[in-house]
C-alpha cells in the first residue's frame, strides 16, 4: 500500500533524543501514526479515518493530534499509550497556549454533527476555540470556548501563539485565531475578566496553517496574496510579501492550505505551489538579519527542485518532508544542495532584485548590467544572468561560466535596451554558495534627449 505524509511532529525531550512522528494516508485503509528510526519508518496505530487532515501539539512531553472528525488524542511516550483525550471535543487545529491544549475548527458536515447525536451549527467548533484547564486535559468544562464568528462567512483555519520570540512556551501574550482573509487577536489570560477576542484585520488572513511561525520579529505567516507580520500591537498586520505576491497569485485555490514555512537561522522558509502545480514546488526566503534596515524585506527565490510539505528541525537538522511520498530530507546541508526532484542534481536557486524604474530615461536606454560576487569554494559555475524590462513584457538571458577559482568577479553584460524599467535575476544549479556583493546598472541618454516644442530650440548630450 502506497503511503503519503500528511503532518509531521518533532517531539523534543530533555536529556532524550528527540522524536519525529508522521501522520500518514494509506491506500484501502485508515491512516497511521508511524515514528522515524534513522532510516524508515515504524508504525505505531492505526487512527480513526481515511486522508484526513492533521495537526498536533506537545504538551507535557505529550504528542495530543486532531483530525478535525474526531475528538483529540494523545500519545504518552513514556507508557507507550495511545488513547482518546477524556472528555475532549473534536477541532482541527491545536496549539499549546498558557499551559492548556487549544483547539479550534471543524471539518465535519451539519450529517456528521448530527450523526453524533449533536446538533447543528451550535454543536460544531468550524467558528469556536475550546480549551483544558490548566495543566489538566481532562477537564473541559463547557464555558471554556471562545466564539470567533464575526458574520464574514468563514470559518476558523489555524492557530497561532504570537510571542514575539521563537517559542511556542513562555511569554505568550496573544492567541491568534485566523480565518482565510481574517486574523482575529485574543488578548489576556485565558478565562479572566480581561479577556477580549479583537479583529486585527478583515481582509487578511491565513489558509495554509503549516505557514504560522513565531518569531522574535512577531507572528509570520502566508496569506492568500502576501505574507504578514503581526506584532502585539494590535495593529493591521504588516504585509512584508509585496516582493513576491505576483507569484503568491498563482498559487490554486485548492494548493493555499498547504503552504508551509519555517523561521531557520533568522530566516523565515516558505514553500508553496505555483500555477497549476498539485504539489509545493517554490521555495523563498525571506532573510530578517539587516535590522539596522528594517524597511528592506530581503526575499531570495524562487528555489526549485524540491516539494516540501512541511519543515522541521530534528536532532538539530534541517528536515523536510516532500509532499505526496514518506520521503524525509535533510535541508540546507552545506556542500551538499541535491534536490528532490534528483538527489544527485542541485536544485536552482535564484536571487531576484526589486524592479527600477528611471523615469528621466524615457528616451535613454539601459546600456550595461552586471554584479560583483564571491564563491565559496574554488570551482567553475554556471549561471543565467536575466533582466526583464517593461514589467515584463520582454526578457533576455544570458548563461556564463565562471573560472575555477574563488576569486571575486565583476561580470558585465551590454545590453542596449530602450526601456525605462527593469529587473535583474541571476541564478545557478550548483553544490556552492555564490555571494552578490553588488549589483551595478549602466544607462545612457540618447542624443536627442528634449526638445523645446514652442521655440524649435534643441538641447544634445
Amino acid at each position: 500500500m502506497a503511503n503519503v505524509i500528511k503532518h509531521i511532529q518533532v517531539v523534543k525531550r530533555l536529556a532524550q533524543t528527540d522524536i519525529l512522528l508522521s501522520w500518514q494516508s494509506r491506500t484501502a485503509d485508515v491512516d497511521a501514526l508511524y515514528q522515524w528510526n534513522g532510516t524508515g519508518w515504524t508504525f505505531l496505530a492505526d487512527l480513526l479515518g481515511t486522508d484526513l487532515i492533521y495537526d498536533s501539539t506537545v504538551m507535557q512531553n505529550r504528542v495530543y493530534w486532531a483530525d478535525g472528525k474526531n475528538p483529540i488524542q494523545v500519545w504518552k511516550p513514556d507508557i507507550d499509550e495511545i488513547c482518546e483525550v477524556v472528555d475532549a471535543p473534536v477541532v482541527q487545529y491545536l496549539v499549546t497556549y498558557q499551559g492548556r491544549v487549544v483547539g479550534g475548527g471543524d471539518a465535519r458536515t451539519k450529517a456528521e454533527v448530527e450523526a453524533d447525536s449533536q446538533v447543528w451549527p451550535a454543536d460544531s467548533n468550524q467558528d469556536r476555540v475550546v480549551y483544558c484547564e490548566p495543566l489538566d486535559d481532562t477537564l473541559w468544562p463547557p464555558n471554556n470556548f471562545i466564539d470567533a464568528n464575526f458574520d464574514n462567512g468563514e470559518v476558523i483555519s489555524g492557530l497561532g501563539i504570537n510571542s514575539i520570540n521563537s517559542a511556542t512556551r513562555g511569554a505568550q501574550s496573544q492567541l491568534v485565531v485566523f480565518k482565510p482573509t481574517a486574523t482575529l487577536i485574543n488578548d489576556g489570560v485565558l478565562n479572566a475578566a480581561e479577556q477580549r477576542l479583537n479583529i486585527a484585520s478583515a481582509i487578511l488572513g491565513c489558509p495554509g496553517y503549516h505557514s504560522i511561525t513565531n518569531t522574535p520579529h512577531g507572528l509570520i505567516f502566508a496569506s492568500k496574496q502576501t505574507v504578514c507580520l503581526l506584532d502585539t500591537s494590535g495593529k493591521e498586520p504588516t504585509q512584508v510579501g509585496f516582493f513576491i505576491g505576483p507569484q503568491m497569485e498563482l498559487i490554486p485555490d485548492a494548493m493555499q492550505k498547504w503552504m508551509s514555512a519555517i523561521f531557520h537561522e533568522n530566516t523565515y522558509k516558505l514553500s508553496f505551489s505555483n500555477a497549476s502545480a498539485t504539489t509545493n514546488n517554490e521555495e523563498w526566503w525571506l532573510d530578517l538579519k539587516p535590522q539596522i534596515f528594517p524597511q528592506e524585506h530581503n526575499w531570495y527565490g524562487p528555489m526549485t527542485g524540491d516539494f516540501i510539505l512541511q519543515y522541521e528541525v530534528f536532532s538539530g537538522d534541517l528536515v523536510g518532508a516532500e509532499m505526496l511520498t514518506t520521503n524525509m530530507w535533510k535541508l540546507d546541508v552545506e556542500g551538499t544542495y541535491g534536490s528532490m526532484t534528483a538527489s544527485a542534481t542541485p536544485r536552482t536557486q535564484v536571487m531576484t532584485w526589486p524592479r527600477f524604474q528611471a523615469n528621466d530615461l524615457k528616451r535613454g536606454f539601459v546600456d550595461a548590467f552586471g554584479f560583483r560576487g564571491v564563491t565559496d569554494v574554488a570551482g567553475a559555475l554556471t549561471f543565467t544572468e536575466s533582466i526583464s524590462l517593461n514589467q515584463g513584457a520582454s526578457t533576455t538571458s544570458v548563461s556564463f561560466v565562471t573560472p575555477a577559482d574563488d576569486a571575486i568577479y565583476n561580470v558585465s553584460r551590454p545590453f542596449r535596451k530602450m526601456k525605462y524599467d527593469g529587473q535583474i535575476s541571476i541564478s545557478h544549479t550548483s553544490a556552492n554558495d555564490l555571494e552578490i556583493q553588488s549589483l551595478y546598472l549602466r544607462t545612457k541618454l540618447s542624443r536627442r534627449q528634449s526638445e523645446h516644442l514652442e521655440g524649435g530650440s534643441q538641447t544634445r548630450t
